[in-house]
């Protein structure tokens, strides 16, 4: 959905958070990430979800029907 990827990897969550990689390191060791953190072989991953959450970002669904109706309003088919 809308091109991003299920999860990120650490440099971006700390670069979201506005934290060094550093400091996103030290965190993820200490267990003070401000979101949860997964092993993925060599590398760590944060889910986009959990992300979106430490950033105060609300995950919102997005139906179908919504997407048609304000297409139509965008293109003056009705009134509001």
């Amino acid at each position: 959905m809308f091109g991003l990827p299920p999860e990120v990897g650490l440099r971006e969550a700390a670069e979201a958070l506005n934290l060094s990689l550093t400091t996103a390191y030290r965190q993820v060791r200490n267990g003070s990430f401000p979101c949860p953190v997964r092993s993925a072989g060599r590398r760590y991953v944060v889910r986009l979800s959990d992300l979106l959450r430490a950033l105060g970002i609300q995950e919102v669904r997005v139906r179908y029907d919504d997407i048609e109706a304000g297409a139509r309003v965008a293109a003056g088919e009705v009134d509001i």
